[in-house]
């Protein structure tokens, strides 16, 4: 019977029939330490997941579904030190809800601590294990403020696929990958009783994994806002009912929110992605880590959004009686509905 390490949350097993296995299945148990923290400057209460990997014999389902499988005692000193000489913050667990899984959930930890984080400083989170001396750590920038040129606040936007506006932003300090992301707000009615049925929202990317290096001084960066992605991102969400209409919450408008994420959260990421498109050696590569002495990922990132950005009265029509849009019923600019 083979004995497995299991690794929670990491791609770390070998897919590939002609993998090369270079691990002693009969070698003396290590403890293998998970780790998965992003630091915010922007935010006063922080976060970092620890687990480890387990040796089984048998089933890795069913030992998987152990907490004690997954998660440490309270044997671990977790702390956040700032680097050169500041200071250091000492991280407690904490019980957190989990939503069901292959994984144990009925004692789903973290670790936390409240702290206001200097964005220009290196920040090292060390691991201590006192059941057994074994140490482990990781250490990172923060992803610093960054400056939205693209919209602004209460801004009213057209929707065309032509000379589209474009969501128009600085690289972050720091930073090595982007998302971009609409929130469109609408209301929805019942058509007989011009009853409200739904207040809601669709979220949508315009970037998504964006991999782009910091360089000062570069131009900013572009994503445009066009009215395929939006109607598309509608067909996609919304149901077609003759007995409904909506209309394009102008009370509230749209929030556009830039996350950018840190050089090696950006690496992780990239990783990761390589391993789940295959290679064309016949090798699997190993997974990435920043973690010395365990497997994860410790970096930072960091959000910006712009509120309240509302639709033209022609970009209420295009929604309205775009042929795209048809069968959706959304209300343009004079109330009408275009069947």
């Amino acid at each position: 019977m083979f004995r497995i390490y299991v690794l929670p949350f990491l791609a770390l097993v070998c897919i590939l029939p002609s993998c090369k296995q270079d691990f002693d299945l009969t070698a003396r148990y290590e403890e293998v330490p998970i780790v998965y923290g992003l630091l915010n400057s922007g935010e006063s209460t922080h976060y970092v997941r620890i687990q480890k990997g387990f040796l089984i014999d048998g089933n890795a389902y069913t030992a998987a579904a152990v907490n004690d499988s997954v998660y440490y005692t309270d044997s671990l000193l977790v702390q956040l030190k700032t680097l050169p000489g500041g200071p250091v913050y000492t991280l407690v667990k904490k019980l957190m809800p989990k939503e069901d899984g292959t994984f144990s959930s009925s004692q789903h930890y973290v670790y936390t601590c409240n702290a206001n984080l200097d964005a220009t400083k290196e920040y090292e989170l060390r691991v201590l294990n006192t059941a057994n001396g074994r140490e482990f750590s990781a250490k990172t920038r923060l992803v610093q403020d960054f400056t939205i040129n693209v919209p602004i606040k209460a801004q009213t936007l057209p929707l065309r696929n032509t000379n589209a506006p474009a969501v128009n932003f600085y690289r972050a300090p720091n930073a090595g990958v982007y998302d971009v992301l609409v929130r469109f707000p609408y209301l929805e009615y019942d058509a007989t009783t011009n009853t409200l049925v739904k207040d809601t929202f669709i979220e949508y990317y315009l970037l998504r994994n964006f991999y782009l290096e910091y360089v000062p001084g570069a131009l900013p960066v572009q994503a445009e806002f066009t009215a395929n992605s939006l109607i598309n991102a509608l067909q996609n969400r919304l149901e077609k009912r003759s007995d409904r209409y909506r209309e394009f919450n102008r009370a509230v408008g749209m929030t556009f929110k830039v996350s950018a994420g840190g050089s090696d959260f950006a690496t992780y990421l990239s990783s990761k992605a390589t391993q789940q498109t295959g290679i064309s050696s016949n090798e699997a590569l190993p997974p990435y880590t920043n973690i010395r002495g365990g497997y994860g990922i410790f970096s930072s990132r960091y959000f910006k959004q712009v509120d309240s950005v509302l639709l033209t009265n022609a970009a209420l029509d295009t929604l309205a009686c775009s042929p795209l849009s048809a069968g959706l019923r959304f209300r343009g600019s004079t109330q009408q509905i275009c069947e």
